[in-house]
Formats: structure tokens, C-alpha cells, sequence
């Protein structure tokens, strides 16, 4: 008995973890529907930033999740989003690995080392954190208010 639930449980992490290289392919082709289709209605989108990123904060909801994505694209061009570890437990992934791109006010190519969380319900992502090092993001960012 013990033996079939841990089979599960490593059945849905694998699962999961798929879904998030699937969703990180999607991101590096530009396929934000199939990256929405992956969440819950109820999904919380978190990347608590300065007040300067457009793209910080938490969101509720698919349509908050679509203004992460929208801010993302008004503000920066030419992003690289390189995943290369994971780390998947029960209903929970973590990704890490970096994010460049270049701030479109500034011109300022941003590199930065990047963490991302994912919660699962019922095979959907109800919960994603973002860490960044935000430094690098406002650094760039104020150069164009100097």
C-alpha cells in the first residue's frame, strides 16, 4: 500500500516537473496562452519588487497574471530565460537558473540569477513566487531618471 502512494507521489512530481519545462519552453517561444492554460483560475502570481518594476507585485487570477507577462514586454526586450535546476517535491516545483534582458528605457542589459516556485492543485499551478535580485532591475531602471 505505502509502496502505490509513493509511486503516486513521484508520478505527479514528474508530472509537474514536466509541465514546468513545458511552460518554460512556451515562455522562450512566446506562447503565453499555452503558459495560461497550465493555471488555475484561482492561481496567485508573486514577484514582490520595488514599486519601480512595473512587473512586481502579486496577482490574482489569470488576467492579473496576464499584466505580469504585459509588463514584462513593455518594459524589456530581448529576454533569455536560461532554467537549468529543479527540484520537485509532493505538489511543489522549484526552478532556478537566470533571466537577461535588456530595459527598453534605459537600454541597460539586465542579468540576474532567478528562483521560481510553483505550487500544483489538481494538476494546475495555483501558486508562483519570483525571486530576483531586484538591485539589478532598479539599478537599471534609475539610470534613465539620473
Amino acid at each position: 500500500m505505502a509502496t502505490s502512494s509513493v509511486l503516486k507521489n513521484e508520478v505527479i512530481e514528474m508530472s509537474n516537473l514536466e509541465t514546468i519545462k513545458d511552460i518554460y519552453a512556451a515562455y522562450g517561444r512566446g506562447d503565453l496562452p499555452f503558459i495560461l492554460s497550465k493555471l488555475a483560475d484561482d492561481v496567485s502570481w508573486e514577484a514582490e519588487l520595488p514599486a519601480i518594476l512595473a512587473f512586481g507585485g502579486i496577482r490574482k487570477g489569470i488576467e492579473g497574471t496576464k499584466g505580469f507577462f504585459a509588463a514584462l514586454m513593455e518594459e524589456y526586450s530581448d529576454p533569455k530565460l536560461d532554467m537549468n535546476e529543479f527540484a520537485a517535491s509532493g505538489d511543489a516545483v522549484a526552478a532556478f537558473g537566470r533571466y537577461q534582458a535588456t530595459d527598453k528605457a534605459t537600454g541597460i542589459r539586465v542579468d540576474s540569477p532567478v528562483a521560481h516556485l510553483f505550487k500544483f492543485r489538481d494538476g494546475k499551478i495555483v501558486r508562483y513566487v519570483n525571486v530576483v535580485n531586484s538591485a539589478a532591475f532598479v539599478e537599471a531602471r534609475q539610470q534613465v531618471q539620473r
